[in-house]
This record gives structure tokens, C-alpha cells and sequence, in this order.
């Protein structure tokens, strides 16, 4: 009906939410983490280790250009 062709799933729904919503728009991991439920943070920071990176590398570009100004 939708044409997506992923199996589509509760967790595939956290994830997406986890990621587009909270961290691409800077919500901070402690958030995240409670948001998800997740008791330790650890397990937050490894499931997003890659979403962090990028926001890592995306605010170090954003601090390089006003820093350039």
C-alpha cells in the first residue's frame, strides 16, 4: 500500500525517531536515552555511536566556519 519495502517494526520506528527527530535536531544523548527507556546510557551512546560521529563532525564544521569569520 505504502511501497516501502522494509519490514517496517516498533524498533525500526524508535530508531527512526531516535535518530531523525532527537539527534539530527541536537537533542542531547541524556535525553535520548531517558526518552528510549534505556536504563544506562552506555547502551544508548553504542546504538547511536554513529549518528554521534556525525553530529560531532557537523558542529566541528558549524564552531571551524564562525571561528573563520
Amino acid at each position: 500500500m505504502t511501497g516501502i519495502d522494509k519490514h517496517l517494526t516498533h524498533h525500526t520506528a524508535r530508531k527512526t525517531f531516535a535518530t531523525t527527530v532527537l539527534l539530527y535536531n541536537d537533542t542531547p544523548i541524556e535525553i535520548v536515552s531517558k526518552l528510549l527507556g534505556h536504563v544506562d546510557i552506555a547502551v544508548t551512546q553504542r546504538s547511536y555511536a554513529e549518528v554521534l560521529h556525525h553530529s560531532i563532525s557537523r558542529h566541528m564544521t558549524l564552531l571551524q566556519q564562525k571561528l573563520a569569520k
